[in-house]
């Protein structure tokens, strides 16, 4: 298991849990957009920095910064 943020590019992964340590508002942010646990996920893309990602979950895109793709633990 590892952070979001430690993904390369490509390749789906699966959602195993967002982290107990996220604040109450991120934490129910992120359920509400979708990431819950068993969901795939792909990073489609990251900036030159690494401080911004475009990730694919249930057949959208969305662009997330690295302080709220920290809180997604994958496998």
């Amino acid at each position: 298991m590892e952070r979001l943020t430690n993904l390369k590019k490509g390749g789906y992964r699966k959602i195993v849990v967002v982290d107990k340590t996220a604040p109450v508002k991120i934490r129910r942010r992120l359920l509400e957009l979708g990431f819950t646990s068993g969901q795939m996920i792909k990073v489609v893309r990251k900036s030159l920095l690494g401080e911004t990602f475009l990730i694919e979950l249930r057949g959208y895109h969305i662009s997330m910064r690295k302080e709220l793709a920290k809180f997604l633990i994958v496998e």
